[in-house]
């Protein structure tokens, strides 16, 4: 908060500062015209909003390291190219001097005032304020030594509040089955609560592989706390991995799954722009495709369906009929519980009408879809929205598909479509969701 508030003064003063030096050397100038008030005011307020974006308010980046100052630059080049390319686009009659000032200046300021609170930051952590609580799991010599670590700088920013032991393997195998794992995951997450923890940091044990660390990553999503875990502990390449020096150590920062900032912005963006281009494209089909239904078979043209959408929260999906009315109460007789020849039953569904085969087989029933897409409870990309009946057949790690938005095709639609089992299916839609 102090150093949102610290910085949102070097745009302001640096637009002032521009009307200062441009207006006042040459003094044959006029500045009557307020177009120049409205766009040192749309700048500053998107200049902050760049750094908002930009994640240069990370708290996880504060003081330490050079990073939080190249997330400054990087958001503040950015509003200059936007404002350059704005105003070659639409022949802005704007001073280049003014706005050249202005993002000089305004730069300058804001690595000011970031050098200046960063001091103050670390000082402060002297003194125990502000930093991390963490919780180290492991035991032996390499969970001391994290724990030494931590401790031994608070400038890094962590103070080390409780250390747990790994859960126990089985004395011949070593691996730990699942019921010991989740009374362990329990109690971890009971004594990070009792320690008001924020900072979960992983040693190295062979009894922390890739499958603990995994289920401890899902439990620590929903109270938003970080995790940290050593680099030996397994394979995590991918874009929810981030390196970074916490206390000279070189600890792997797992970041959680989810849509945020500029990339939820330009997914968003993405689904509206091609979603409306979609739609012009798919109405002439769509057309055939409803004159067709209406005259092929007994019925309303479309069929509207409850689903699940993001966050586990019901969305109605419209589709074009493709079955004869009344099919959907014989869904459990025909089709039934998911097995290896499931995709068979789907082939010879015998519910569906000729014409209904035709728009399967291209995919046009699912063409209304598009303007789900352009409301927005669904993505273009991304897990296909499930029916109700289906949620009991769902293990405890599927409903993580539900972190995103259903899409209006997704990874096991164009591996196999129908011919794809459900255990393949929902593997493929957690590993969207864990790299989308």
């Amino acid at each position: 908060t102090v150093t949102t508030f610290g910085e949102s003064h070097g745009p302001a003063i640096g637009a002032v500062v521009g009307f200062v030096l441009r207006w006042t050397i040459p003094y044959d100038l006029n500045i009557s015209d307020y177009t120049y008030v409205l766009f040192a005011l749309v700048v500053v307020v998107s200049w902050i909003g760049a750094l908002l974006v930009r994640g240069a308010y990370d708290t996880r980046i504060l003081g330490v390291g050079s990073e939080e100052f190249k997330r400054v630059i990087t958001a503040s080049g950015a509003v200059f190219a936007a404002v350059a390319i704005v105003a070659f686009a639409f022949k802005l009659d704007l001073s280049r001097g003014f706005v050249l000032i202005t993002f000089v200046v305004g730069l300058l300021l804001l690595l000011v005032v970031r050098w200046s609170l960063r001091a103050w930051l670390r000082n402060e952590r002297r003194y125990g304020h502000f930093l991390h609580r963490t919780v180290v799991i492991g035991t032996g010599p390499r969970s001391e030594g994290i724990v030494d670590l931590l401790d031994r700088d608070p400038v890094a920013g962590f103070t080390v509040v409780d250390v747990i032991p790994e859960p126990v393997g089985h004395a011949e195998t070593g691996v730990v089955d699942d019921a010991t794992l989740e009374s362990w995951l329990d109690e971890v997450m009971a004594r990070i609560s009792v320690v008001d923890a924020d900072t979960v940091a992983v040693a190295d044990s062979p009894n922390l592989g890739q499958r603990v660390i995994k289920k401890l990553a899902w439990r620590l999503e929903g109270p938003r706390i970080d995790l940290l875990v050593a680099p030996t502990l397994g394979d995590f390449a991918g874009p929810r991995v981030t390196m970074r020096m916490q206390a000279d150590l070189p600890l792997i920062h797992l970041d959680e799954p989810q849509l945020t900032g500029s990339k939820r912005a330009i997914k968003r963006g993405i689904d509206i722009v091609f979603g409306a281009l979609l739609a012009i494209l798919f109405l002439p089909f769509m057309l055939v495709a409803a004159i067709g239904t209406f005259f092929s078979s007994r019925g309303p043209v479309f069929y509207r369906q409850q689903r699940i959408g993001r966050g586990g929260e019901t969305i109605t999906v419209t589709k074009f009929r493709t079955m004869y009315v009344g099919s959907d109460k014989q869904r459990h007789d025909v089709i039934g519980m998911p097995d290896e020849r499931i995709h068979e039953r789907y082939k010879n569904d015998p519910r569906i009408t000729p014409f209904g085969r035709v728009l399967r087989r291209w995919s046009i029933d699912e063409m209304p879809q598009i303007f789900n897409v352009i409301g927005g409870s669904m993505s273009l990309v991304g897990p296909r929205p499930v029916l109700l009946d289906e949620i009991p057949l769902f293990e405890d790690d599927d409903h993580r598909r539900h972190l995103t938005k259903p899409g209006l095709t997704g990874l096991w639609q164009v591996s196999g479509r129908k011919a794809v089992d459900w255990d393949e299916r929902m593997r493929m839609d957690l590993d969207y969701v864990e790299h989308w």
